[in-house]
């Protein structure tokens, strides 16, 4: 406690022995060294999430590494396991529950590495210590007894006893180091003093700067959180100051956005070089960083930008529209006569020049490749609030509907403005006003307001229908009472919808394709949310839904809680497999990422169960799998083998199949169906590790959509659960083959295909004894043996779907579904 009285942005050095009253922040430490291992920030916001308040007149004490054992007492036994293997692979580092190694030997004398690990000491909240040597990248010697292997002489200079001492070598307690890489000659105080890039002149250079502010040690820490979970960002604040520091934790060069829209106008300026960066504004702020990199920026008020920077506006090559009334600009029936001309124009213009334009760059534009031509607006509706209006649109593209809100935005208010020039369709004028028209989702007001009219179940009449905003039961406890709170995140655009979050509480997801009919993605939600109760999926708040004159309906968008989470587990398997790959060794069978892989089993086991609930809903109900449907399916999925082959034969890359066409019509042929009951059910329909996210080492299931490409009623219709299993078991399947093609030019890539085989072996066999014993006993089949046959006929099913569509789209990829083919053919 007296301790903890230093000032808060005091910098201790301690030598061997010294530090041992001190209250040191334990749990911090080893939770460091997993982020960087893991190349992912969680370790380190989890921890520090957690960390209990400390009085205002104390503080902890941090540090990397000290007189004792890198203490793994405080982290759990898998962690300690991963910590063992990965850093002290050596048994003889190891001691009592942690490891006893330096600095330098743990970060494998990557000096990057180590000036990273430094930048995290001085800047997370607390007085660091910086442990005598480590300074200057000092080694150890696990070969002595007991703590003594960190606690060698001090090398101070190449000359008798590294300088610690004139005495007879074999007189001193402990010996120097003196191996090649960490002794004396090599690395002392001495010859570092000369060389002004060494680690020691480095040191004292970020000493210096950290004494440059007192929010290192006395702010407020925030964390954000960028969609990159590979690079760690936050912020110190003390009164008016803010630093922010952004840290890649990965080996390779990254890129981030941050949310920095509250420091509007400020100017970032790099602290150890003092460089001005543009000024933050309302779009994400974008840095790159190099492997192991890191910022620390000071947001200035007072600096001015960069002479080189300039502003982005809205593009200058967008079409200009001249209003003379605003929306009505746009509609013949709407105007006085007189203007009647001017609107057909305007109508005119909008569908053949504007919304063409807009429409055909977009990622959710479906026909990709076709050009647009004309927008033919079906329906609209002025949706005016509190006299704020938007335009919503319904158009028709080569007989494919969309939807497009629309929102205008003036140059007098130039928030508005840079926030809508992100997606902006069209510049406009009115009179004496200058603005941009654009998609409404990057409009906060409107998004707002679609939040609010969800809560309210109001409906909107369009010109040829009716759009209606419905609560479910979950509403009142996912969205807010205050709806003006909710501030607007960075939009995310998908191939078929585009989504925003609202705050830290709400997901809003507006479909751009519009498909007639139940939206799965509704229904489910739905379901799962106010029926079965599945705690493992994102909870349904509210739906739009568009009524046509003839009554048929298409979902608009999806109001969802907003759940945090660490990411997808497809870019956690391919962040794995890459660790796999640098070190080119088995992580001791992949204990960790298998038991994760155990739980998403287990909680794909307890999805379909909840699928196989009687709750007297037809569009739920679980049916009997009769042999009539086998057989049906069977005949369907050697239809689809017909269409293959035909594919086939025009594609060079994929002929080969054909002479495998014999063997696959047998293998569909031999599919046997179960002997015993089985059930269908709803499922997922597009399954696999990109459509899970992880959350505190458990999964959340989303995107009940379907498969994009197929009908909603096939996505509605009931089938064998194995369908999303074999699902998954492919996107095992292309993780290994997304790896081995990006790493396809790394040396000694020939090792590489072996050992990514046996993981995705053990994978899949893990997941399927995960699951078969999750469903056990549920009623879906009568054992996991009997659906073999099932299982086998879902699996080429999905390889058939993935020849098609690699061919089609991604010629260089179908080297994966042939290879997965191959692999299922000979029974492996």
């Amino acid at each position: 406690a007296e301790a903890n009285q230093w000032p808060e942005d005091a910098v201790a050095y301690f030598g061997a022995g010294d530090a041992s009253h001190m209250a040191f922040h334990f749990p911090l430490m080893p939770r460091l060294f997993m982020a960087i291992r893991l190349e992912q920030r969680f370790p380190i916001v989890e921890v520090l999430q957690h960390t209990p308040p400390i009085p205002d007149n104390a503080q902890w004490a941090v540090f990397l590494r000290n007189h004792d054992e890198l203490t793994l007492e405080m982290v759990t036994h898998k962690e300690r396991d991963y910590m063992w293997r990965m850093y002290a692979a050596d048994t003889q580092a190891r001691i009592n529950l942690g490891i006893r190694r330096r600095l330098a030997p743990l970060m494998e004398n990557d000096f990057e590495r180590i000036k990273l690990m430094n930048s995290l000491l001085l800047s997370m909240p607390g007085s660091p210590i910086i442990y005598y040597g480590d300074e200057i990248g000092m080694g150890d010697n696990i070969y002595l007894g007991d703590r003594n292997g960190v606690r060698t002489p001090m090398q101070w200079s190449p000359d008798r006893n590294a300088g610690f001492s004139r005495a007879d070598p074999q007189r001193l307690y402990l010996p120097p180091i003196m191996d090649p890489i960490y002794g004396y000659e090599a690395v002392n105080v001495e010859a570092q003093q000369r060389d002004p890039s060494s680690q020691l002149n480095w040191t004292k250079r970020m000493l210096a700067i950290r004494r440059t502010s007192q929010a290192f040690g006395r702010g407020r820490l925030t964390f954000l959180l960028p969609g990159n979970r590979k690079v760690l960002a936050y912020l110190r604040e003390l009164g008016d100051e803010a630093i922010l520091c952004v840290a890649n934790l990965a080996r390779a060069a990254q890129p981030v956005e941050l949310d920095l829209k509250r420091f509007k106008g400020r100017v970032p300026v790099e602290m150890l070089g003092r460089t001005a960066f543009p000024p933050i504004g309302d779009l994400p702020y974008l840095l790159t960083l190099p492997a192991h990199g890191f910022y620390w920026f000071r947001l200035s008020k007072d600096v001015a930008a960069p002479d080189w920077h300039k502003q982005m506006l809205v593009d200058e090559e967008a079409p200009v529209l001249v209003l003379f009334d605003g929306w009505t600009s746009f509609f013949r029936d709407k105007v006085v006569p007189w203007r009647i001309g001017m609107a057909e124009q305007m109508h005119r213009r909008l569908e053949a020049e504007v919304l063409p334009k807009f429409i055909g760059v977009q990622r959710w534009y479906g026909q990709k490749g076709q050009a647009v031509g004309r927008a033919v607006l079906k329906d609209s509706a002025v949706w005016d609030v509190g006299g704020i209006s938007w335009l919503l649109t319904f158009i028709n593209v080569r007989e494919c509907d969309y939807f497009l809100p629309l929102a205008l935005g003036w140059e007098d208010d130039e928030d508005q403005m840079r926030a809508l020039s992100a997606l902006a369709v069209a510049r406009v004028r009115q009179q004496a006003n200058v603005g941009v028209m654009a998609d409404a989702m990057a409009d906060e007001a409107f998004c707002r307001h679609v939040v609010k009219a969800i809560g309210e179940n109001r409906s909107l009449q369009t010109a040829h229908g009716a759009l209606r905003f419905a609560r479910t039961s979950a509403f009142a406890s996912i969205a807010p009472e205050e709806v003006a709170t909710l501030t607007l995140g960075a939009l995310n655009t998908q191939s078929t919808n585009t989504s925003v979050t609202l705050g830290d509480r709400v997901f809003l997801k507006c479909y751009r394709r519009l498909r007639p009919g139940v939206h799965p993605e509704l229904e489910v939600g739905r379901y799962l949310t106010e029926v079965a109760r599945f705690r493992n999926c994102v909870p349904l708040a509210g739906s739009v839904e568009y009524f046509s004159q003839q009554g048929e309906s298409s979902t608009v968008a999806l109001l969802q809680a907003y759940v945090p989470n660490q990411g997808d587990a497809w870019a956690y398997t391919l962040s794995y497999l890459e660790r796999i790959v640098e070190n080119m060794r088995e992580e001791e069978m992949h204990g960790a990422y298998l038991t994760l892989i155990q739980t998403l089993a287990t909680r794909t086991g307890e999805l379909h169960k909840a699928f196989a609930l009687r709750t007297g809903d037809p569009a739920f109900e679980p049916e009997a799998l009769t042999v009539q449907d086998f057989e049906a399916w069977r005949a369907r999925v050697r239809e689809e083998a017909e269409a293959t082959f035909q594919l086939m034969e025009k594609s060079e890359r994929t002929k080969e199949v054909l002479s495998s066409r014999t063997r696959i019509l047998a293998f569909i042929a031999a599919c046997a169906a179960p002997r015993g009951k089985a059930l269908k059910t709803r499922h997922h329909g597009d399954y696999h590790l990109g459509q899970v996210l992880i959350s505190n080492n458990d999964f959340l299931i989303i995107d009940f959509e379907g498969e994009p490409s197929r009908p909603l009623a096939e996505a509605r219709r009931k089938h064998t659960p194995l369908r999303d299993v074999a699902g998954m078991l492919r996107s095992f399947s292309y993780a290994r083959g997304s790896t081995q093609m990006h790493e396809s030019t790394e040396p000694g890539v020939e090792r590489l295909g072996p050992a990514l085989e046996r993981w995705e072996s053990a994978t899949r066999q893990a997941f399927l004894a995960a699951y078969a014993a999750a469903t056990a006993g549920s009623g879906i089949y009568e054992s996991f043996d009997d659906m073999r046959g099932v299982l086998q006929l879902a699996e080429m099913e999905k390889l058939l779907y993935e020849l098609r569509y690699e061919t089609n789209n991604r010629p260089d990829w179908a080297h994966i579904p042939l290879g997965g083919l191959s692999v299922l053919l000979a029974g492996k």
